[in-house]
């Protein structure tokens, strides 16, 4: 059964020390966007199990308070809660609580999801989860990318075929002749 992850957003943020200090213009928006990049670019095709809630008397402009960010659920709290409220009632109404982690260094979040039966998770053991889950998907990324294909027994047929006779053309009998070069070009 799969994992679902219910994040704090900018507790999160807060704990990744990313707002521990001025964020100028559309700091907290760039903010944002690079959390969901992060978790997006780790969760990969299990992105949709991942829902992040921000505090926000409304959402940001062009936004609406319920969408998707390259598959993961994105959740504004409305005008007359915070975030706590709309994470603690996701909670209470998630169908598999039991496969539910519920992201935040947030005491009354923590209790929440104990008394529903989901995983409280802190921040700095997240951070540390996304981290072991980049490092294993690097070496099998890498893996594949170093192996070389092999040609199959069609194709390397193919290919004898293709250039068979090359050696006795008389355009390319000089070059034949002079390989491999002995001086660079000029």
């Amino acid at each position: 059964m799969a994992a679902f992850f219910l994040i704090d957003g900018y507790n999160l943020l807060h704990a990744m020390g990313v707002l521990n200090g001025k964020l100028g213009p559309r700091g907290l928006e760039r903010a944002r966007l690079r959390l969901l990049g992060l978790l997006a670019g780790s969760f990969g095709e299990a992105s949709n199990d991942v829902t992040v809630v921000f505090d926000a008397a409304q959402a940001p402009a062009g936004l609406a308070p319920e969408h998707e960010h390259k598959g993961l659920q994105v959740r504004f709290a409305a005008r007359e809660q915070e975030a706590d409220d709309l994470i603690e009632d996701l909670v209470a109404h998630h169908s598999t609580p039991k496969c539910l982690y519920v992201v935040s260094d947030d005491r009354r979040l923590q209790s929440a999801a104990r008394r529903k039966g989901a995983a409280p998770m802190a921040c700095a053991v997240f951070l540390d989860y996304l981290d072991d889950i980049r490092k294993k998907a690097k070496p099998a990324q890498v893996r594949e990318q170093e192996k070389p294909r092999r040609l199959s027994d069609k194709e390397i047929s193919d290919w004898l075929q293709e250039f068979a006779g090359l050696e006795d053309d008389p355009d390319l009998k000089e070059t034949w002749e002079n390989w491999p070069p002995t001086s660079p070009p000029s």
